[in-house]
């Protein structure tokens, strides 16, 4: 057994890879991107709009060159903007492309955190609403993943896929009816499971971080004015509150990790301050 400091202690910097990060403009990526370029990566921020795509990839860019400068040997990384709808698979596979050509590498770092979550009656809701829902977080988590993954197999490279779930993947919300949400996500954590086996061979590890409720910018406007939404829902979490999104960089970076987690995948880790034992 290799006892030296580098065989025993992982190492969680990222230098030289790219990693791709969708739903770049959202709150949740704002804290992953910058983490992720502090541990030596360039960033691909992907969104729909790409006016606020390009803002939050200058934003992080201007945080990275106050904030890293001389804390380590390494260059600032690049970050790049992209517009690209992951429900489109044709849009996701130029997006893909163009992204490793203009990075000068081929990314080996995919994070999902696009999709969105919508309100009906199950009984009421829209069959329009439904498809759209399920494209964008369900097959559009498969489209992403396909277009990272084959690069890496073709030219015989390792990877790690992050695809963002949720703890409604194995409970129900409650009080607000969103069975399609619920539907897409619980789709998300076994695509995972699916591809983890199929591209085990190839090096290419897959798994999932499923949170509970996130303090984003968007969460704050959707409980602003319900005080009774936002204590059924913390009154459902033995830790009593919401996260904040700073506080799953530290799962991010494990799954992204090549030492830390290298026999981690298949795995839905879920970090919801303890809602699902409940």
């Amino acid at each position: 057994m290799d006892y030296s400091y580098d065989n025993v202690v992982p190492n969680f910097r990222l230098d030289g890879r790219l990693a791709i990060l969708t739903g770049g403009s959202g709150g949740l990526a704002s804290v992953i991107s910058r983490a992720l370029l502090a541990q030596g990566a360039d960033v691909a921020l992907i969104d729909m709009n790409l006016d606020r795509t390009t803002a939050a990839a200058k934003e992080v860019l201007a945080w990275g060159e106050e904030t890293l400068k001389g804390k380590h040997e390494s260059p600032i990384g690049q970050v790049s903007a992209w517009s690209c709808n992951i429900g489109d698979a044709e849009s996701v596979d130029v997006t893909f492309a163009a992204i490793n050509e203009h990075h000068g590498k081929i990314a080996d770092l995919l994070i999902n955190t696009a999709g969105y979550c919508e309100n009906f009656p199950a009984e009421e809701y829209p069959a329009l609403n439904a498809e759209s829902i399920m494209k964008v977080n369900g097959l559009g988590s498969f489209y992403v993943s396909q277009a990272f993954a084959r690069p890496l197999i073709t030219n015989n490279l390792k990877g790690s896929i992050i695809l963002i779930g949720s703890m409604s993947a194995t409970i129900v919300n409650d009080p607000q009816p969103q069975c399609m949400y619920n539907m897409s996500k619980a789709g998300v954590v076994h695509l995972v499971r699916s591809l983890a086996c199929e591209w085990a061979k190839y090096n290419i590890r897959v798994n999932t971080l499923s949170p509970g409720y996130i303090l984003t910018p968007l969460t704050r406007n959707v409980i602003s004015g319900h005080t009774e939404m936002k204590e059924a829902w913390e009154s459902k979490i033995p830790m009593k509150r919401m996260a904040d999104p700073k506080e799953f960089v530290g799962s991010i970076l494990y799954l992204a990790s090549d030492s830390a987690s290298s026999y981690t995948t298949g795995h839905n880790l879920v970090v919801d301050g303890g809602y699902e034992c409940w």
